[in-house]
């Protein structure tokens, strides 16, 4: 299978140009598809921001965790704390 004999017959008849013709078409499109693929993919954040992300989001979850559980203890010991004050001042 030797190309350089068969372009000379794609390139002498119709027929021939009509079959380069469609390749280039085909040739045209995938390669506007993969344009557009790559395009996407390029909108989408990077594996770094997206792990920038999620620990910002963990630190958030764990600083309101932490905050629920501080207001929770103040509210159980508030009043022993009462308490004591009253011991005392009497």
């Amino acid at each position: 299978m030797h190309f350089p004999v068969y372009l000379p017959s794609l390139t002498s008849n119709p027929l021939g140009w009509a079959v380069l013709g469609a390749a280039g078409v085909v040739t045209y499109k995938l390669g506007k598809k993969a344009g557009v693929g790559a395009k996407e993919a390029s909108d989408t954040p990077s594996l770094g921001d997206r792990i920038v992300k999620e620990t910002m989001k963990t630190a958030y979850k764990a600083t309101k965790s932490a905050r629920a559980s501080i207001d929770k203890a103040g509210e159980k010991y508030a009043s022993f704390w009462e308490e004591a004050r009253a011991e005392t001042q009497s």
